[in-house]
């Protein structure tokens, strides 16, 4: 296959492999939809695989058609980085895909060292609240807690633990509280601090009798221990700022593993490229800092 006459059909298929939209990938290329499938079909040939198949009311990509995609989005992205540089100067972008607990509680508060150390590079942060797909279309680099996708290098960042905390101003008051559960489904509530109190070997912790609070989201809980309104279970780097300024104190130095620990996803192929490296490196060094600060706060108990 001669590559430099066959450019436009490649390209034409590696913006639908983004896309999974024929429409969209026509938008995006500035031609008719009819030109785009003209242009798949020739590659198909070209190739003799069947690359795109139907899936509902959409098209989805067949084995060969993923096999083709993971070798060109990168290649294509390449040459848009290439362009972009020899155009509009030296800036390195990444996009880093992640969830919103995770950026507002770890990683925004520490992004100043990244522009310190960084000033070349345009980190662009995109939340997700889900885990997305692993894909060039969507980012270039991914914290997530499924980090099983092929041709991708997963990089453990932080384990997830539940800790026990509560406001200071609570603990001061030497009186019972009341329990917020993350657990809402009937017949689990407050199922969470059960497996804690169990883990944790403090069946004193929990009372036979108490009040629940109910949030969806540990950041909501979060918020609720803030306003004095009780003690929850949230993930340890989430407490981490409110402990270290005495906002909180830990109720037990116990970490409740709940195995859905987040990963920095970068694909194998793209490892090298120095924007992607130096944020994995940065990544490695700020986190040997947060584990030291974490051990010291769980120190910070109080006795319920």
């Amino acid at each position: 296959m001669d590559f430099r006459h066959n450019l436009r059909a490649l390209h034409t298929f590696e913006t639908v492999s983004r896309h999974l939209s024929v429409a969209a990938a026509a938008d995006e290329l500035g031609v008719t939809q009819s030109a785009v499938s003209h242009q798949l079909r020739l590659l198909g040939e070209i190739v003799g695989e069947r690359l795109i198949q139907k899936s509902g009311r959409g098209i989805a990509l067949t084995d060969a058609g993923r096999d083709l995609a993971r070798r060109l989005q990168p290649a294509f992205a390449e040459i848009d980085r290439s362009l972009a540089v020899a155009i509009g100067g030296t800036r390195d972008r990444v996009r880093l895909a992640i969830c919103s607990s995770f950026a507002q509680a770890w990683l925004v508060p520490r992004l100043h060292s990244f522009y310190a150390a960084h000033p070349d590079i345009d980190l662009q942060i995109n939340m997700y609240a889900q885990d997305p797909e692993l894909t060039d279309a969507t980012g270039d680099a991914f914290v997530t807690t499924l980090p099983k996708d092929r041709g991708y290098h997963a990089q453990l960042l932080w384990p997830e633990n539940l800790v026990a905390v509560v406001s200071s101003t609570v603990a001061a008051r030497n009186k019972s509280f009341d329990y917020i559960t993350t657990e809402l489904q009937p017949g689990k509530i407050g199922s969470d601090w059960q497996t804690y109190a169990r883990h944790s070997g403090r069946a004193d912790l929990l009372p036979l009798t108490c009040r629940w609070l109910f949030a969806s989201h540990y950041v909501i809980a979060l918020d609720m221990v803030r306003q004095n309104l009780g003690a929850a279970l949230v993930p340890d780097f989430l407490a981490q700022p409110d402990i270290e300024t005495g906002r909180m104190v830990l109720l037990d130095e116990a970490l409740l593993p709940i195995h859905e620990d987040y990963h920095l996803c970068i694909k194998e192929s793209r490892r090298t490229e120095p924007a992607l490296d130096a944020l994995l490196r940065w990544f490695k060094q700020e986190l040997g800092t947060s584990e030291r600060r974490a051990t010291d706060n769980r120190l910070k108990l109080v006795q319920p």
